[in-house]
């Protein structure tokens, strides 16, 4: 499906030129959080197959639950419509921050995906909805790349966004929630940080620059203009 032509203001005209104005990979993954919601609200679709299972995943080989555990973030209620609009939000800006090389966001969430369920397993946590880790995981890295940001809590006060991930784990607390989900996001979300953007001997490494394979599957209209021109050349730097 094609996305309507943007409004000539710029800004969104209603909820569908909305939708597709959301980046790629963001919009993909707020669909699939709607889907699985609603086909579960509605009796249509069981937790039960879409939690992470490595018994399920490796003996039946449904390989589905590495992916269907990204993305389920419970029933409707304002902690749902909270993620949700987090996820939005924040996703739509760090996404936007590798100035349309939508493959390398994708990679960094298949990246991040790997080590929040390393950790889930080695440390034997027992979480079988990961959703959450990995959406304050995006959360924090788009704080450590935006610290200077003013958030407005509740029209009260202000905050640097620096600072915002940890109003969120206290505000979590105070609502009765337990703070390891995000911990472990931001844990997995500040190592991705440090070393792409702070320590020397990593900075930049092609390692956080996706596979080829990737780039071709997600901006295969960008490698092929690229192509006409004489090679394969990756916005932003790159081959």
């Amino acid at each position: 499906f094609a996305p309507p032509p943007p409004g000539g203001n710029g800004a969104a005209n209603g909820p569908v030129e909305w939708y597709w104005s959301v980046p790629k990979i963001t919009r993909c993954w707020f669909t699939a959080v709607i889907a699985c919601t609603v086909l579960v609200s509605a009796g249509m679709l069981s937790p039960m197959t879409l939690f992470l299972d490595w018994n399920q995943v490796l003996r039946k080989f449904q390989i589905w639950r590495v992916l269907t555990n990204f993305c389920f973030l419970g029933k409707f209620g304002w902690p749902f419509v909270m993620n949700v609009i987090f996820m939005v939000q924040y996703s739509k800006i760090l996404e936007a921050d590798f100035h349309g090389r939508s493959s390398d966001f994708l990679w960094l969430l298949m990246m991040g995906g790997s080590a929040i369920m390393l950790i889930n397993f080695v440390a034997d946590l027992g979480m079988p909805f990961l959703t959450i880790p990995l959406l304050f995981m995006t959360i924090w890295i788009w704080s450590r790349k935006h610290p200077n940001g003013q958030m407005s809590v509740f029209g009260l006060f202000n905050i640097q966004s620096v600072h915002f991930p940890w109003f969120l784990i206290v505000l979590s607390m105070l609502m009765g929630g337990s703070p390891v989900p995000m911990l472990m996001g931001y844990f997995v979300g500040h190592l991705y940080y440090y070393f792409k953007e702070v320590y020397p001997a990593t900075q930049n490494h092609p390692l956080f620059n996706a596979p080829q394979a990737l780039t071709r599957l997600v901006e295969p209209e960008a490698l092929n203009r690229s192509a006409a021109t004489g090679g394969v050349f990756r916005a932003g730097g790159g081959v």
